[in-house]
């Protein structure tokens, strides 16, 4: 049931039902992370999951985020395949950061923009890579 508060042009008060649970749960983050009401935490919920829907909806919308590559630095050539990579993708590549974390470990950020489709060409070319131990990525869908 969608019902309109009086006042408030274009919100939209919404209800439903949750395991107790998991409200108890969503509430406690809610208030770690600071919001001061549920609203607040629950549009951006909703919001990340349309935006995840949008970019496997249509490969041709346009998007912004990151992806962090956390690697094995010893791995063969592996900074060179990185290298290029990038260079391959360099039109959604907007920026990157390499840091050294410790003996073994590089993390690199590599800040994106683009068509959906080929911030994914890059990041599955990225995946494929041997040493990569983990790889982490954040997209934004950006309405024009």
């Amino acid at each position: 049931m969608v019902q309109r508060k009086e006042g408030r042009e274009g919100v939209a008060r919404i209800s439903f039902s949750l395991h107790p649970k998991l409200q108890k749960d969503f509430d406690r983050i809610t208030g770690l992370m600071g919001y001061e009401e549920r609203s607040k935490a629950l549009q951006i919920a909703v919001q990340n999951f349309i935006n995840d829907f949008q970019l496997k909806e249509d490969p041709d919308k346009n998007a912004t985020g990151t992806i962090l590559i956390l690697y094995e630095h010893d791995t063969r050539n592996i900074d060179s395949k990185i290298n290029d990579i990038g260079h391959a993708h360099r039109l959604v590549i907007v920026s990157s950061l390499h840091e050294h974390l410790d003996e073994e470990n590089c993390l690199n950020i590599i800040v994106v923009r683009g068509k959906v489709r080929k911030i994914l060409e890059l990041e599955q070319e990225l995946r494929k890579l041997k040493g990569i131990k983990q790889l982490k990525y954040s997209y934004l869908v950006v309405e024009r």
